[in-house]
């Protein structure tokens, strides 16, 4: 069963790691409810993380950029950055969609 948290705020960091460490990435999750704050769990891996953007839109849940939007907005203040990392993420969607169909 997944367990159910209600939190004030939530901070998720993606952390690569340098090449002496024995692994090449940190995903740290953080959270704050009323005056308490606590990192909750820390993941380590050496595959690169992936994240996915989605709205529930009552009967479906889709990939939305929108909500890249939103919750990117909070953690970059350069509209530019955003922008390119909006466009890559687009790339890397057709590139696996490629690497789908010729498999």
């Amino acid at each position: 069963m997944t367990k159910v948290l209600t939190v004030d705020d939530l901070e998720i960091e993606f952390e690569k790691q340098n090449t002496d460490h024995a692994c090449k990435w940190c995903v740290y999750i953080r959270l704050r409810k009323k005056d308490k704050e606590q990192t909750i769990l820390m993941i380590r891996t050496n595959n690169k993380p992936f994240t996915r953007f989605t709205a529930h839109l009552g009967n479906i849940v889709n990939q939305s950029k929108e909500t890249l939007k939103d919750v990117l907005a909070n953690s970059m203040t350069d509209i530019e950055e955003l922008r390119e990392i909006e466009k890559n993420i687009a790339n890397d969607i057709e590139e696996i969609s490629r690497i789908k169909k010729d498999k």
